[in-house]
């Protein structure tokens, strides 16, 4: 296949039996004109077994790169670089899809000039694919992704070409069909993101620079629910600390590309502050770094009801924290390394029109 139209990105790790699924899925498309370019990026045995069974079986339609260094944002980049097709899709290595996607997706693009992005609807289903947890999954996931995305709309219109803000969605990866050329054009991934977390909201912001996005009304694709052990490779990835920083770093990215909008990124500030508070009240000895994290998201958004809401209940005795915050107990022993006063005073700091006022109150623990 010389210059097929459609170039399908999956990326590999720790996929094994489950990447043969996926392929199966992506040799079954209807849309005809599709290559599949595999990326390991340092795949397990088995992963690279499956991998290369299928390359070799049709070496025309399915290729095999590697990428060495780690991350979600080198494979996808990689991907991106060898893929041949004017357009390209992205599945991950552990899901599943509609033999009608990609013809769909294509025909959506075509028909709707100014498309930058085009997802789906998708059904969320057990690891093992017996059962649907979840169907006709339609908006952003988790609830405070979706929060985000209502405000990081007043981004738009961000120039020529741009997206009004009306379309912008962060739609699950796997989902995901565009131009090649777009997404080059628009950076590719941000590697400083890697391994993981919040490179695919980023990748959204910069693509929708570039045009609307369109989200076609059907489930399109089976995404897998994580099992145990990929969880816990996550984890070991990335522990809660390190994502918090994480998403102080995609902050900061975002801010680089959008610093013009300092009410915009307050109000994001106040969100994220208010959200990640709740890692600190899990611990016995979190409660007053907990506060401090609301004090801050409510001088950033002082309007905020959610926020005082749990600043309020942050106040009432530490023992009905568990139903207050929802968690069902304590986690045991002291805070992680790395959860201290630091952490909390630098997160989006300094916060656009912060005037270093004082702290709401002055806390005193009490059980």
């Amino acid at each position: 296949m010389a210059s097929p139209e459609i170039s399908l990105v999956i990326p590999f790790f720790r996929e094994g039996e489950l990447l043969r699924e996926a392929m199966e899925c992506a040799l079954g498309q209807t849309a005809g004109d599709v290559e599949t370019v595999l990326v390991d990026n340092n795949a397990d045995p088995d992963s690279r077994r499956v991998a290369m069974e299928f390359s070799g079986r049709y070496p025309k339609s399915v290729r095999l790169v590697h990428e060495s260094l780690q991350g979600a944002c080198a494979s996808r980049n990689r991907g991106l670089r060898e893929a041949r097709g004017r357009f390209v899709a992205f599945l991950d290595g552990d899901d599943l899809m509609d033999p009608d996607r990609l013809r769909l997706q294509r025909e959506a693009f075509l028909e709707n000039p100014g498309t930058a992005l085009v997802s789906a609807w998708y059904d969320r289903v057990s690891m093992d694919n017996r059962s649907v947890v979840r169907r006709n999954v339609s908006e952003t996931e988790p609830s405070i992704w979706l929060e985000s995305q209502k405000i990081l709309r007043d981004l738009y219109p961000a120039g020529p070409g741009s997206g009004s803000g009306s379309t912008l969605h962060f739609p699950l990866l796997s989902t995901t069909f565009f131009e090649r050329e777009t997404a080059l054009s628009a950076g590719g991934f941000e590697d400083r993101l890697n391994p993981r977390w919040f490179e695919d909201i980023e990748f959204y912001l910069r693509m929708y620079k570039k045009g609307e996005f369109l989200k076609i009304p059907r489930s399109l694709v089976r995404y897998r629910s994580p099992s145990p052990e990929a969880a816990e490779v996550k984890r070991r990835q990335m522990d809660w600390v390190g994502m918090v920083r994480h998403m102080d770093l995609f902050y900061r990215i975002v801010e680089e590309n959008f610093g013009r909008s300092p009410r915009i990124f307050r109000r994001i500030a106040a969100l994220w502050l208010r959200h990640e508070s709740l890692n600190f009240f899990r611990y016995r000895d979190g409660r007053s770094l907990g506060i401090r994290m609301l004090e801050r998201s409510l001088r950033a958004d002082p309007a905020s009801l959610s926020a005082w809401k749990l600043w309020v209940k942050a106040h009432l005795p530490q023992k009905f924290y568990p139903g207050l915050f929802w968690f069902p107990g304590f986690m045991e022993g002291a805070l992680p390394p790395g959860a201290d006063r630091t952490l909390v005073e630098g997160l989006f700091s300094p916060i656009p029109g912060d005037t270093g006022t004082p702290e709401l109150v002055a806390t005193r623990d009490r059980g």
